[in-house]
């Protein structure tokens, strides 16, 4: 019993045969077909997108996803890059017995694992200590209205 082949690919003899790529005939490859070009138009488009998206995310200042240590549930302190369940656990308990945190410098005072530079690790992923974002850095120069 003989099989037969009938592939191109098995009957090609490179010897009588070209073997270099020949152009296709329009419309025969979906690649430059004009609804293929579309599709790839819109799926660059969302990934230029996604992508401006989240280098706007990570270029903004910390101050605009601050969070205030004083008033943040458990949860929310785990979302902060450097706090794990441990530590969020004893910032609360802590602030619970003694109260609000006046500075990220009271902060690392009283809660053990805290030291200046994970506080200021800290506050660059965006964690404040009570002070909100529209006072003045230096409150003891009144701001003054324009007449």
């Amino acid at each position: 019993m003989t099989v037969l082949f009938h592939t191109r690919r098995l009957l090609m003899n490179p010897f009588t045969e070209s073997t270099v790529a020949r152009p296709l005939a329009e419309g025969v490859c979906s690649r430059f077909n004009g609804a293929a070009t579309a599709m790839r138009r819109r799926k660059r488009r969302a990934l230029l997108g996604l992508t401006l998206g989240v280098l706007t995310g990570l270029a903004l200042p910390a101050g605009v996803h601050a969070l205030d240590v004083n008033t943040a549930t458990q949860e929310q302190l785990l979302g902060v890059r450097g706090i794990g369940p441990k530590t969020a656990k004893i910032i609360i308990e802590e602030r619970s017995r003694a109260g609000r945190y006046d500075s990220l410098e009271d902060l690392s005072d009283r809660v053990k694992g805290i030291g200046p530079k994970k506080a200021a690790a800290l506050q660059a992923a965006g964690l404040t200590a009570g002070a909100s974002l529209s006072q003045p850095k230096n409150p003891s120069t009144p701001k003054t209205r324009p007449k």
